[in-house]
């Protein structure tokens, strides 16, 4: 299967960028437009946290108390945690790595400030990602929340997102007003951390390891061959799935983002993405 053929069967509004980590051969197909990042946007916030601990002013070690006022709904676990609970920097950032939790998002957000975000994004040069909204602010947008207490707000995201019940013209579906990136600025972003640019050793080590450990493998991996090392963070949305991350190929390794939105695909857009990562992959190992 080419890349044109695997992407013509994406029932969806879809950008890829790739680019391999040795040769710099890239791959590239509506890379530079802006997509929803919906939680892929957990990379970058991983990177501005370990930026942080470089300069001082976060201490992975440290403890941060978990309480109302930063729960939020959707995927995780710690919003059914009482409050007091006072998990490290660093295994809040496993978290929102691993199993996308979007409490632990919330308080990592919040502890680095998002005007920190914007700026080292700006620093970056990656002007076509901008996180304006935390979990909890998003999906409140998306799907009109109306209560505080978080088991009924998850309950109603839940039922929405099953029903893909959004709201229309919520700043959360808005390009302009949402958490967005491009295809290209995640492959770029993903390039500076393998290549140790922008972090110091250790730190970009505990961001590589993070990205190894993701426990959620249904598109960037899905199709590759057995036990090839994959560092990637997913997301999705009513509308919007997407996956960036570094494949570890025999080829080369290579940075990957694949993102989507305005799907029709229903279920099956994961398998459709997944066979695009699977014809890069084939590129790549052609090309090598």
């Amino acid at each position: 299967m080419t890349i044109e053929s695997a992407i013509a069967e994406v029932h969806a509004n879809v950008g890829v960028s790739a680019r391999h980590l040795v040769t710099a051969e890239e791959i590239r197909y509506q890379a530079d437009d802006l997509y929803f990042t919906a939680s892929t946007f957990k990379v970058p916030l991983l990177v501005e946290l370990y930026r942080q601990v470089d300069g001082g002013t976060v201490n992975p070690n440290s403890r941060v108390e978990l309480t109302d006022r930063l729960r939020a709904p959707g995927s995780g676990v710690l919003k059914e945690m009482a409050n007091g609970l006072s998990p490290a920097v660093h295994d809040l950032a496993v978290l929102m790595i691993i199993i996308s939790d979007n409490t632990a998002t919330d308080l990592l957000y919040d502890l680095v400030g998002r005007n920190n975000l914007k700026q080292t994004m700006r620093d970056l040069g990656l002007t076509s990602t901008s996180i304006p909204m935390s979990c909890r602010e998003l999906l409140y947008s998306m799907y009109g929340i109306d209560t505080d207490d978080i088991a009924e707000a998850n309950q109603q995201v839940m039922d929405r997102l099953a029903r893909s019940i959004v709201i229309e013209g919520s700043d959360g579906l808005s390009l302009e007003h949402s958490d967005v990136s491009s295809p290209s600025d995640m492959v770029r972003l993903l390039d500076m951390i393998y290549r140790g640019d922008i972090l110091s050793a250790s730190s970009r080590e505990a961001v590589l390891d993070i990205l190894d450990r993701q426990q959620l493998g249904t598109i960037i991996p899905h199709y590759l061959p057995p036990g090839t090392k994959t560092g990637h963070k997913t997301g999705g949305v009513t509308g919007v799935r997407c996956d960036v991350g570094i494949v570890y190929a025999p080829s080369g390794p290579y940075a990957i983002a694949i993102m989507s939105r305005e799907v029709t695909a229903g279920k099956e857009i994961d398998r459709q993405l997944a066979r695009v990562s699977q014809a890069v992959y084939e590129y790549f190992a052609g090309s090598g």
